[in-house]
């Protein structure tokens, strides 16, 4: 809910809205490097699936992992390949349907940063693997940096 309150020539503005705190995972390497992440909202697994495929072809990319996380809308990935940050932005930029908002703030901040824990009760779930001839070279031991948002 947001109300919005003007006294002479200015407005005051209050939200109210619930929040959910969760745990994430930063791209970012020990090593400088990244691994790949995607995010979708609103859209079909097979949408994804597809756009992941071009992206996997294009790139010679290793084994992405899509999970669900919310039922029939909302999915992520994971691809466990060391690149330099300027090399995830052009892949993640590249890809169809990734979520605006996932992709500018990452970018903003120099990393992406995906949900691990449960939220409002759903937990992410493997749905999907687009499985590769190319070997990984990152591992998720490799991941360090974890974090807790809203």
């Amino acid at each position: 809910m947001i109300i919005r309150l003007t006294l002479g020539s200015w407005r005051f503005t209050f939200s109210m809205a619930p929040i959910t705190k969760v745990i994430g995972v930063d791209s970012i390497l020990p090593d400088g490097n990244h691994i790949l992440m995607w995010d979708f909202d609103d859209t079909t697994l097979q949408k994804v699936i597809m756009a992941l495929e071009d992206v996997q072809n294009v790139y010679h990319l290793p084994t992405i992992y899509i999970l669900e996380t919310k039922p029939n809308k909302n999915y992520i990935a994971y691809c466990f390949k060391k690149v330099p940050w300027r090399k995830a932005v052009e892949i993640i930029a590249f890809t169809k349907g990734v979520d605006w908002n996932y992709f500018k703030y990452g970018v903003y901040r120099g990393r992406f940063t995906l949900r691990v824990s449960p939220k409002c009760g759903r937990k992410p779930k493997l749905v999907w693997k687009l499985k590769s001839d190319v070997a990984e070279d990152a591992y998720v031991t490799d991941l360090r940096n974890w974090v807790q948002y809203e």
